[in-house]
């Protein structure tokens, strides 16, 4: 999926039709820590949009989405956690140079386990029924 960005309804980007890197680069972007996210990482500072990283211990939605609800912060979202969690952000017309994409990891061992075929099934289901509204998700069978 493509990475936009996503601000509070009232952020002064959201009136302007045509963003560049440079309009982003005004206001204060959600930074991540060095090193957890490479490409993206390399992406933001080639664009000129990396930040100091903020503690991120754990997720909490305020410190996030809630952040950027909340003033001029920018953040990064894909049409799937929009879905999950941005109901209260406006996206932004500019993608990031990256995509972005889930993924399953699990051992060996329950491969082929029943639990996991259901598991397998039911989200294949749930991205499916969400890839149809969403040209932007993209299924691959692995």
């Amino acid at each position: 999926m493509p990475v936009f960005f996503v601000a509070n309804p009232s952020h002064p980007l959201t009136k302007k039709p045509k963003l560049t890197f440079n309009d982003i680069a005004m206001y204060p972007t959600l930074a991540l820590p060095t090193g957890e996210y490479p490409i993206v990482e390399k992406s933001l500072r080639e664009i000129g949009l990396w930040n100091d990283p903020i503690r991120m211990a754990r997720y909490k939605r305020e410190l996030w989405e809630g952040k950027t609800e909340a003033d001029l912060t920018i953040g990064y979202a894909t049409v799937l956690s929009m879905k999950i969690s941005g109901e209260n952000l406006v996206r932004l017309p500019l993608h990031l140079p990256f995509t972005s994409g889930e993924a399953i990891v699990l051992r060996r061992e329950f491969l082929v386990h029943q639990e996991t075929f259901r598991l397998r099934e039911l989200i294949q289901k749930r991205l499916f029924n969400l890839a149809k509204d969403n040209v932007e998700i993209k299924m691959l069978n692995n």
